[in-house]
């Protein structure tokens, strides 16, 4: 009896059953990822920060839902801060003598309503603002105000986040992408609709074929422990009778075809005793077992007794009685009456 490791292999022990397997727990483990990610897309954009030394740091965000939206090919830029850095006063003028790129204002929430920092971050020439958080928290909050008038994106993001853009401030040699979430549109939606019902697929498909493979399995080790079927030259060992009902009261209908028996039909008995039409038992022991239909005797042993089991029947194959032991019998009771008389 394999063992569950080896569960994966078939009766042949063919090694596509695996690989089949294996492919379809992936593709289902792959459809979730990334139906994860375009969810989590779904949900919010991310900034993304670029060290000097190449190492990328992403950070997630959330948009306010005042002034412009995020473009959708993102936003590349410099990174500086506010001054004061709560931003509720007017800051200090961005000045784009040192460098081509948009410039990002980093501010910290507090001390004043949202719309006003940002408003001042505009006013002050930057084409971006970044607020995060006053304290720990790894809430996200989207930014909501009467924006009328604002022009430049701004986004939400933690405090962490924020101590870690800090190091940065002012490095040239430092990049800062805003990027946009994935809007839902018709296409998005329709890719998550796809994406999830793939998954879906996928998922069952792989429970459905596991099952179908173990049920072969155990069915194919179910067939490996019965008896190989009798070939016509081993039903000659049986033999043949002519059935006539005066002489064969108890025998009705035939246990395999349930159909009557006619006079001068051909009967072929087992060594237990049972007796059938002969093409419907031929039938039997040729493409199934050899074994009795009623009883369950191995036909291929003469002496052999069924062993007892949950299939074993309640009635057995009626012994015809022997005419010399029967003789012998009535001889000996002869025998002991004589002997009592006398």
């Amino acid at each position: 009896m394999p063992n569950s490791d080896n569960e994966h292999h078939g009766s042949g022990g063919t090694p596509w059953m695996v690989t089949r397997r294996e492919v379809m727990v992936s593709l289902a483990g792959l459809s979730i990822v990334v139906l994860t990610l375009i969810l989590g897309r779904v949900s919010s954009s991310s900034v993304v920060l670029i060290t000097p030394t190449n190492e990328t740091v992403p950070f997630p965000d959330v948009e306010a839902s005042f002034g412009r939206k995020i473009p959708t090919s993102g936003m590349l830029g410099l990174l500086y801060a506010a001054n004061p850095s709560h931003a509720c006063v007017t800051v200090q003028a961005y000045s784009a003598n040192q460098t081509v790129l948009p410039a990002f204002l980093l501010i910290e929430r507090g001390d004043c309503d949202f719309v006003t920092k940002v408003q001042l971050a505009q006013d002050a020439g930057y084409s971006a603002a970044i607020v995060y958080n006053n304290e720990m928290s790894f809430d996200l909050v989207t930014m909501s105000g009467n924006g009328y008038g604002i022009e430049i994106p701004a986004v939400f993001v933690s405090k962490e986040a924020g101590d870690i853009l800090s190091q940065y401030v002012g490095d040239l040699n430092a990049r800062l992408y805003i990027l946009p979430a994935l809007e839902n549109t018709a296409w998005s939606v329709m890719a998550v609709s796809f994406i999830s019902l793939l998954a879906v697929s996928a998922v069952l498909s792989t429970f459905f074929f596991v099952r179908r493979q173990r049920l072969r399995r155990d069915n194919s080790q179910l067939l490996s422990h019965d008896s190989p079927a009798l070939t016509k030259g081993d039903l000659k060992a049986f033999p043949v009778s002519v059935f006539n009902r005066k002489d064969n009261m108890n025998l009705e209908t035939c246990a395999i075809c349930l159909e009557e028996y006619v006079d001068g039909e051909k009967l072929r008995v087992l060594p237990c005793n049972h007796e059938f039409h002969v093409s419907c038992i031929d039938q039997w022991l040729t493409t199934r077992r050899p074994f009795c239909p009623i009883c369950k005797r191995d036909s291929r042993n003469k002496d052999a007794k069924p062993i007892p089991s949950e299939s074993t029947p309640l009635l057995t194959a009626p012994r015809h009685a022997d005419p010399s032991n029967t003789s012998s019998s009535t001889s000996a009771s002869a025998n002991d009456s004589a002997g009592e008389i006398c």
